[in-house]
């Protein structure tokens, strides 16, 4: 920690004094971890910066919210950029926050016992966001034609009691709903990773005027998320008491999706893979043209490698 305080505020500034002052956009979940401890800690403060964190429910609108101008910084999946990305949004990728392994697909024994029999069998999922992509892998993976299965769309809180109910033969879901689902149902339930190997990102992502305008304070941004990763890593219980109290959640609920989280500021290569392999499926399924090529000009890695150049492996 001493070293991130030394090598973030230059010997002529004070420490008080503020470079700047922007506002972050989060969802209410441990994937937003590093922003929670630092604004817990004041790391961003003692990086010499005025950070407002706001948090929403979920993070489907933070990326049009950062648009509007709103927030200057959002923390999104990766799924959500793609997507924007075919849209013609304009937008930078500072750093990957998290990776992670949290989707499930949760199944009624009584329906179902292997995921290789889903066909002719109904799957509850949330309709926003990844989770049909991640299905629709998972069930080819499985040697399952997704054409053979009837997709359930329903608002993620709602899952739980629909496959409980015997409504659906499994769902798709993450913590905190799969400890409500295993509680629903006494335990009586299948769970499998849904992702089989492949991680979800959660991304630092800003404006474009933002990350070339004000490089200087992108640096002290990923400086004090740094500072928060390594609390993470070197004091986990009090990492996550940080999160439960901020997120107004129980340690276990915390406690059940952390061990699913790589937290590190990070660009690797993998990233873009993931992405390319989002958006031909978004642009699949909405009729789209989709330039590949182009996915590269969107992530800015500049300010990433100037401090930490052995956690940019993106090829450039």
């Amino acid at each position: 920690m001493s070293l991130f305080f030394a090598s973030c505020v230059p010997r002529n500034i004070s420490r008080d004094e503020p470079r700047g002052t922007y506002s972050i956009g989060i969802n209410s979940n441990v994937k937003a971890a590093p922003v929670i401890i630092a604004d817990e800690k004041g790391f961003f403060t003692r990086a010499g910066l005025s950070v407002d964190v706001t948090m929403e429910t979920t993070a489907l609108h933070l990326l049009d919210e950062l648009y509007a101008g709103t927030y200057d910084f959002v923390c999104v999946p990766s799924f959500l950029v793609a997507r924007d990305y075919l849209a013609g949004k304009a937008f930078r990728i500072l750093a990957v926050m998290n990776r992670n392994q949290s989707r499930y697909v949760l199944m009624n024994p009584d329906h179902v016992e292997n995921p290789a029999d889903f066909a002719g069998k109904s799957i509850g999922i949330n309709p926003d966001g990844a989770a049909e992509f991640v299905l629709t892998r998972f069930l080819v993976l499985h040697g399952v034609n997704p054409a053979t299965v009837a997709i359930r769309y329903h608002a993620e809180e709602t899952l739980p009691e629909m496959l409980a109910s015997g409504d659906v033969s499994a769902i798709l879901t993450w913590p905190p709903y799969v400890q409500e689902a295993r509680t629903l149902m006494d335990g009586n339930l299948l769970v499998t990773n849904a992702q089989m190997g492949v991680d979800i990102y959660w991304l630092l992502v800003t404006r474009d005027e933002v990350s070339r305008n004000q490089g200087p304070d992108v640096i002290r941004l990923l400086r004090a998320l740094d500072a928060a990763d390594d609390l993470i890593f070197e004091k986990p219980e009090e990492a996550k008491n940080l999160v439960s109290d901020r997120l107004s959640v129980s340690r276990e609920l915390v406690d059940e999706e952390w061990e699913s989280f790589s937290f590190i500021l990070e660009l690797p290569q993998s990233l873009l893979v993931v992405m390319e392999q989002q958006g031909s499926w978004i642009a699949l399924r909405d009729k789209r043209e989709f330039n590949t090529a182009g996915l590269f000009s969107t992530i800015n890695y500049h300010h990433l490698e100037a401090i930490f150049p052995e956690q940019v492996s993106i090829i450039r």
